[in-house]
């Protein structure tokens, strides 16, 4: 079987896009790379089962919504980012979390699915699977994945497990081209916000 990865291009006219061009965004370590990979590998966030026997990350949640503020705090309307995750009972808990942050009340939390042929200024993509047997599930959905992350205009930023998620060929390739075209950093680096 011969394994392909879809390889996705900016439209020449939109490849130049910043988030800090926008009208009131300030220039900033979180508002100028286009793509930033957030790892959490080796910062203890394991996934969890909710009673439906969804997946779930609450350190993973934790850092995509500090991502969001950080975002706003730059000038970024709420309305303008979207958080998307492929879990529902991520959905819940992200939302949970985003109830305690007034300025991120307009931030849409969506369904991978739920998010399909719209489009947002930036994008945080919660990839929750964090566990040692290197179990992806349908994270492996190539089709989705792509959903995912060609929903952003200007940014669009990774959160995951990346020890976890490069045990799939598909999402290593994914993960490498982060790393390589993009800002690469440590969950730690967002601490307790």
């Amino acid at each position: 079987m011969m394994f392909r990865v879809l390889q996705v291009k900016a439209y020449p006219s939109v490849a130049a896009h910043m988030l800090h061009d926008l009208e009131g965004v300030t220039k900033t370590s979180s508002t100028e790379p286009t793509l930033i990979l957030i790892d959490i590998a080796g910062c203890d966030m394991e996934e969890k089962k909710d009673e439906e026997d969804s997946t779930m990350n609450e350190g993973e949640a934790g850092v995509a919504i500090a991502h969001a503020k950080r975002l706003v705090e730059s000038g970024v309307q709420a309305s303008d980012i979207g958080i998307i995750t492929p879990y529902a009972a991520q959905v819940v808990l992200l939302k949970m979390l985003r109830s305690k942050e007034g300025k991120l009340k307009d931030v849409e939390i969506s369904t991978v699915d739920g998010f399909q042929g719209r489009e947002k200024e930036a994008i945080i993509i919660s990839m929750v699977r964090s566990n040692s047997k290197k179990e992806v599930g349908f994270l492996s959905d190539r089709r989705r994945m792509n959903v995912a992350v060609t929903r952003a205009r200007r940014q669009c930023c990774l959160v995951c497990d990346t020890e976890t998620v490069t045990g799939d060929k598909f999402l290593k390739r994914l993960i490498e081209y982060f790393e390589e075209h993009g800002e690469y950093l440590s969950a730690s680096e967002y601490g307790n916000e």
